[in-house]
């Protein structure tokens, strides 16, 4: 009866430890695929820009910067995109091949990496997109008009990053997220 019980115990344990890994599984792909519909969005901004006509008359190094930043933010929202969809298509795969839970937990720590190398691109090319915007004002309106729209889209920039940040101390503890993934054998027992 006891060998009965212990048995019913691991398998619901195990069970349990699964069952929190596949939630992780699961919040990785959700915030893959909202980072892939945000990026999205601002490669076709980006792509849009790329397509304006600049006037000839404008200062070359001008038009040069333009183009460098929104083809840049045009290209990182692109590997955001690339990421997140290899992500998606190849990390459940992952983890549901293998005889043990050992893929489930390489999958996700793969996952996890990836995520913070998909935000960096995501942050970069929002930095690339707002410097973009800024530009593009520089090129097609007068001064007083350039110097107002700059001014505003900076301090809606620095909005952006202070609420940033807050979230990301809201959320996003200092040591790190806790995972479920379980090292050694918990349930061996001692007499052994």
């Amino acid at each position: 009866m006891l060998q009965a019980n212990k048995g019913n115990v691991i398998s619901r344990f195990h069970k349990t430890s699964l069952e929190i890994r596949n939630m992780e599984l699961t919040y990785y792909l959700t915030v893959f695929n909202r980072l892939s519909s945000i990026s999205s969005i601002l490669a076709g901004f980006a792509a849009s820009g790329l397509t304006m006509s600049v006037p000839s008359w404008e200062d070359s190094v001008l038009v040069t910067a333009y183009l460098i930043f929104t083809s840049s933010a045009f290209g990182m929202n692109l590997l955001v995109i690339l990421i997140a969809t290899l992500c998606n298509l190849w990390g459940p795969g992952k983890a549901l091949r293998g005889a043990d839970q050992a893929h489930l937990h390489q999958a996700i720590e793969v996952l996890e990496q990836a995520q913070k190398e998909a935000m960096r691109f995501f942050v970069m090319g929002l930095f690339c997109y707002f410097i973009s915007t800024i530009l593009v004002v520089w090129l097609f309106f007068d001064k007083m008009g350039a110097t107002v729209t700059t001014a505003i889209l900076i301090i809606f920039c620095l909005m952006l990053v202070r609420q940033s940040l807050v979230i990301r101390r809201a959320f996003i503890p200092s040591e790190g997220f806790a995972t479920g993934v379980l090292q050694g054998n918990p349930v061996r027992s001692r007499a052994e």
